[in-house]
């Protein structure tokens, strides 16, 4: 019984990436519970880094619009000794489209349920790579004194 659970869970894990990476909001937040927190440490300014609640989330939906196309998907779903919680490895494939430039990361990410709902989902990324990709590429030098 234990292994069905976790297993639809992750199928709900799967799902909830390819709802992302067509852009329905409306798809992947029924995925999850009205309270969700979402969480992106780390994240450069102008970008959502953390939301509570599915109407918090949706106003944070526009940040992918900048890209054009958008795509992310899992390549491993690790559960953890929490039945409820998983540890998953994602990428994404994406084009700013301000810039043109392609914007391609590695996630890690800490997904965790509640009543079959995903509650809480933390994703780490490297924002150097998406700072590369939206132009900013240089690093101001003091001047000498």
């Amino acid at each position: 019984m234990a292994d069905d659970d976790r297993e639809q869970k992750m199928a709900t894990i799967e799902k909830f990436y390819q709802l992302s990476s067509v852009k329905d909001f409306e798809g992947f937040l029924a995925l999850c519970t009205d309270d969700v927190h979402m969480s992106i440490p780390y994240q450069l300014p102008g970008f959502p880094s953390s939301a509570d609640g599915k109407d918090q989330i949706r106003q944070t939906s526009s940040a992918v619009d900048r890209y054009q196309p958008y795509a992310m998907w899992a390549t491993k779903i690790e559960p953890m000794l929490d039945p409820d919680s998983f540890l998953v490895e994602s990428k994404g494939d994406m084009v700013v489209e301000a810039t043109g430039r392609p914007y391609r990361n590695d996630y890690l990410n800490i997904f965790r349920f509640r009543d079959g709902k995903i509650c809480e989902w933390v994703s780490y990324h490297d924002p150097v790579r998406q700072l590369v990709a939206f132009g900013y590429t240089e690093v101001p030098v003091p001047a000498e004194s």
